[in-house]
């Protein structure tokens, strides 16, 4: 899948001097890693993950930056028990989850101020879908990579997690299970649906459509 281009955050402490950290690695030796190298090779990884969980490049900026400012503040306290990679997953995944849980209180909030305003004219409030391609009209690359990002969107919060993590970021069902505080089997079954629901979005795009 290609990747949208990358609105990256200010680097969180851009300075010339940063101080290189010796992290030692699960089956490697030791490297030095700089806050500028956490930065430059991390953060588009950061920010893609955070964007297919939260739905919005606003909100996966918001998080990336946070996720950055941990890291460098925490990097000199990692004991390389795990890959540098999945020590940033895991972070990343943890603040993306935060983040959509202090996001839902805050429209919960919201909404309930407005109840008064909206219980007997609101309108559904969920993404009007909109597949305007006709079966036999050709895809393009670009448009297939929108299609696709607009159907992981759409995924329910629980599967779309685990569908990031499994089919686009391509970590084990164990790892995904130890980062979201799942099972194994719970993981399978809610990679099992997402990608039922992702082949019954993209159906009509990419197979020409249900046969009547």
């Amino acid at each position: 899948m290609t990747d949208p281009p990358t609105p990256l955050p200010a680097d969180p402490d851009p300075t010339d001097d940063d101080p290189a950290v010796a992290v030692p690695s699960a089956s490697g030796p030791v490297v030095m890693v700089t806050p500028e190298t956490v930065f430059r090779e991390y953060a588009p990884r950061i920010f893609h993950i955070a964007r297919r969980m939260l739905g919005n490049d606003a909100d996966a900026e918001d998080v990336t930056q946070d996720v950055l400012v941990q890291v460098i503040r925490k990097l000199g306290t990692f004991r390389g028990e795990s890959a540098l990679g999945t020590w940033l997953h895991r972070v990343t995944v943890n603040a993306a989850l935060a983040h959509r849980q202090k996001r839902a209180n805050r429209q919960r909030r919201e909404a309930a101020e407005q109840a008064d305003e909206v219980l007997e004219t609101a309108a559904p409030s969920g993404p009007v879908k909109r597949w305007n391609t006709a079966p036999d009209e050709p895809v393009l690359a670009a448009e297939q990579a929108e299609l696709i990002e607009e159907a992981i969107a759409r995924l329910p919060g629980p599967f779309r997690d685990v569908y990031v993590l499994a089919d686009v970021e391509g970590l084990p069902n164990q790892e995904i299970a130890d980062m979201l505080g799942l099972s194994v089997p719970a993981v399978k079954s809610r990679l099992h649906r997402a990608r039922m629901r992702m082949r019954d979005a993209l159906a009509p795009h990419f197979e020409g459509g249900i046969a009547p």
